[in-house]
């Protein structure tokens, strides 16, 4: 087996019958598990434990049997080099960075702005068209577990069965239901009308989906809508179909980090008590004389990074009421 193709086989199989649960909160590594590898900040990738299998990388050969009985966090070494990788429990966020991406992902930073200003939390019920690689929707399943639930729509029927796989593989199909559907064409499910707490819409053209009632009436008394769009084109479009289905509360955000970095500094305190007994005339030579330095202040600061995150896309929330 080339190293290549030991690579594709421990991130690519996943388990027949899987025992894991990305909600278990376990602690030591089992056969089945789906384990996070992470090299680098930059370089994260995962794996379905496989004993006798090999997932390699520029640090070396790294054997799923070193792994397996092993707690999470533990760094594991190759067996022929001095390179090591550190294997991690999975998270949401995690997950993101790991997946790979079939389509554009809501990453962390919107996907927290997200749930945080649709109130989502748990034992709610979301609806959300878009699933795409599936990385918000493994967020809101972890938001509302383990008594809520998350109806996800794809509209491209390979996406949705690449992504109901990878539910089932994490354990997570318990809270999460996938259908092929085109919501703006065929909107959402009769039997959840009336029921969902959120709706999140991730479409070329949500307002499609809200013009012709498709969003309103899934939604409760006091239900959220949420849309996520790069062009400022699209959210003129969704806001004004919002305003004419009856929404209120109708607005839009840019998340945006902005990173600062805190380093400590040592300050001096210079004398000016000679300087002030200083006759008139002697004052004239103040910018040739050093003045004194007896004393000296630390203090930490903080200055903001010169780059910052570009553009992601626009978020729309508004509600029913």
């Amino acid at each position: 087996m080339t190293g290549q193709e030991a690579a594709t086989t421990a991130t690519d199989v996943v388990p027949a019958t899987p025992k894991f649960s990305m909600w278990a909160g376990k602690t030591i590594v089992e056969a089945g598990d789906l384990v996070i590898l992470f090299e680098t900040h930059n370089s994260i990738t995962y794996a379905y434990m496989k004993p006798d299998e090999i997932y390699q990388n520029r640090h070396g050969a790294f054997h799923h049997n070193d792994m397996i009985g092993h707690r999470y966090g533990t760094k594991v070494y190759s067996r022929m080099s001095k390179g090591y990788i550190y294997i991690l429990s999975p998270t949401p966020e995690l997950w993101s960075k790991a997946l790979r991406h079939r389509t554009q992902i809501v990453f962390t930073l919107d996907a927290s702005s997200i749930i945080f200003q649709t109130h989502c939390a748990p034992g709610k019920i979301v609806i959300e068209s878009g699933t795409g690689s599936g990385a918000l929707t493994t967020a809101f399943a972890r938001t509302v577990a383990p008594h809520g639930h998350v109806y996800t729509f794809e509209f491209n029927a390979t996406r949705a069965q690449v992504a109901m796989d990878e539910f089932k593989a994490n354990g997570m199909d318990s809270v999460v239901t996938i259908e092929h559907r085109d919501a703006c064409e065929q909107g959402f499910p009769d039997h959840l009308a009336g029921t969902v707490d959120v709706v999140f819409l991730d479409l070329p053209c949500p307002w499609k989906a809200v013009r012709v009632g498709h969003a309103k009436k899934m939604l409760k008394h006091n239900g959220a809508f949420a849309s996520y769009s790069p062009c400022m084109e699209q959210v003129q479009k969704t806001c004004d179909a919002l305003r004419l289905d009856g929404f209120d509360r109708v607005r839009t955000i840019e998340t945006r980090l902005m990173p600062y970095s805190a380093r400590t500094v040592t300050l001096p305190i210079p004398s000016f008590e000679e300087e002030y007994q200083r006759s008139a005339a002697k004052r004239k030579l103040a910018d040739e004389t050093q003045v004194e330095v007896d004393k000296s202040t630390t203090h930490t600061l903080a200055k903001r990074d010169e780059e910052m995150r570009g553009h992601t896309a626009f978020l729309t929330f508004a509600y029913k009421f």
